[in-house]
């Protein structure tokens, strides 16, 4: 059975959980921040972004499988290139990542397709057209 995910949405709602979970895990000394964050943070992103996000792709009946998504904040691989790309400013991306922002919020961090230019940090209120596609061979 077919059934049409809004990504964007799926994404939304992995954002607004993260924010749910942050005070907890504030609370539990787990470093949060970027530059500090390690592997508790990083298993807690990477979850809800497998249950908001990935899975309901995958259970979508579109012919995804979770092994073949791109596991976040770490580099592409051959087997695993599957990701959600978003165009900004006519420019596309793919979602690289998850932070937390100097407000507390959760922002993507967005990797362009050419290697040599930069990441960005960006809301998804800035991002369009959130579709799922294979990363090219870098």
């Amino acid at each position: 059975m077919s059934e049409i995910i809004d990504i964007k949405l799926q994404v939304e709602m992995c954002l607004r959980a993260l924010e749910a979970v942050l005070p907890f895990a504030d609370a539990a000394g787990i470093e949060t921040n970027c530059e500090d964050a390690y592997d508790e943070w990083e298993e807690i992103v990477e979850a809800l972004y497998s249950s908001f996000v990935v899975r309901p792709i995958c259970d979508s009946g579109v012919s995804w499988g979770i092994w073949q998504f791109h596991r976040l904040g770490f580099e592409i691989d051959d087997e695993a290139r599957a990701v959600v790309f978003v165009d900004i400013d006519s420019s596309t991306y793919f979602i690289f990542d998850i932070t937390k922002f100097e407000d507390n919020h959760m922002r993507l961090v967005l990797c362009p397709l050419d290697p040599s230019a930069d990441e960005i940090i960006a809301a998804t209120d800035n991002c369009e057209n959130f579709r799922v596609e294979l990363v090219p061979n870098r």
